[in-house]
């Protein structure tokens, strides 16, 4: 059956500790959807301990390349993690290339987007994750 019960406000967890990009994130991503709270951190330690806190997301974004933990050993240590509930990430990075997709698709990622063209068409993005698909509405179990 289908759920008509969409939520129409959306939580994004984004770990990146490029400022630049988040800013132009933050910017653009609230035109085409008031609806969408970012919470920013600036690398997959502290995305971890979001986690951990039980923070409540229906997608996480997240770069490819930060420091202390970047953003396949992030994916490595969602998929382990024991009260993990499915939520989408989506893996970006400013390059990639053909092995480094695959590795993340088969290390669990949702999609692989390269930062350029998502800052360039935002709106196509949140199209795609906050119209087309179904989102969960929780992140994690308690």
């Amino acid at each position: 059956t289908l759920n008509r019960n969409l939520p129409m406000n959306f939580t994004i967890l984004v770990a990146d500790d490029d400022e630049d990009d988040l800013f132009l994130l933050a910017e653009h991503i609230q035109r085409c959807h008031q609806g969408v709270t970012l919470t920013c951190v600036s690398d997959g330690v502290e995305a971890t301990r979001k986690l951990i806190d039980g923070y409540q997301q229906n997608l996480i974004l997240v770069d490819a390349n930060m420091p202390m933990m970047n953003g396949y050993e992030f994916l490595e240590w969602v998929m382990n993690f024991k009260k993990r509930r499915p939520i989408p990430i989506v893996v970006w990075s400013g390059a990639m290339s053909d092995s480094d997709v695959g590795r993340y698709y088969g290390a669990g990622a949702n999609s692989v987007m390269l930062k350029e063209n998502v800052l360039q068409d935002l709106e196509s993005f949140c199209h795609h994750w906050f119209k087309l698909v179904q989102l969960p509405t929780g992140g994690l179990v308690g």
